[in-house]
């Protein structure tokens, strides 16, 4: 699959993998700035995401090694969405990313497109209503 991409600045890394089999594309921190308690690094590109497919992006493992925690847990980039590509993180502590590292991973997955049909009751399962939990530890 092709997918067009835009640097927005000079500082501006493109998405790498490390190994050929890695499903997430590294994303790389071309700005950064600190407001009302959240670090926010922009990665200095844009992409066109084809229609029927979404960009996610994750946290990377690295993050462990950090007292960040990526505020919106999962961020979604529409097919239609052409700005800058960003990652906003709370900070709990003195450890953080720096310009020029990997801050994220981006994925790009189909969907499907869902008709959802109202109905006055839903077929049995084994599981049922249960939730959190619900299966034991």
């Amino acid at each position: 699959m092709n997918v067009k991409i835009k640097r927005l600045n000079d500082k501006a890394i493109l998405p790498t993998k490390a190994h050929t089999s890695d499903a997430g594309y590294d994303l790389y921190a071309s700005s950064c700035y600190y407001d009302d308690g959240m670090l926010h690094y922009g990665t200095g590109v844009a992409v066109e995401i084809p229609e029927g497919y979404v960009g996610l992006v994750f946290p990377r493992s690295s993050i462990a090694n950090t007292h960040l925690t990526l505020s919106n847990s999962v961020g979604v980039i529409d097919s239609g969405y052409r700005g800058e590509i960003m990652a906003k993180f709370r900070k709990g502590g003195t450890n953080a990313y720096r310009v020029g590292e990997r801050i994220a991973q981006l994925i790009i997955i189909p969907y499907p497109e869902v008709v959802f049909e109202e109905v006055n009751e839903l077929s049995d399962s084994d599981r049922g209503v249960g939730g959190y939990g619900s299966s034991g530890r």
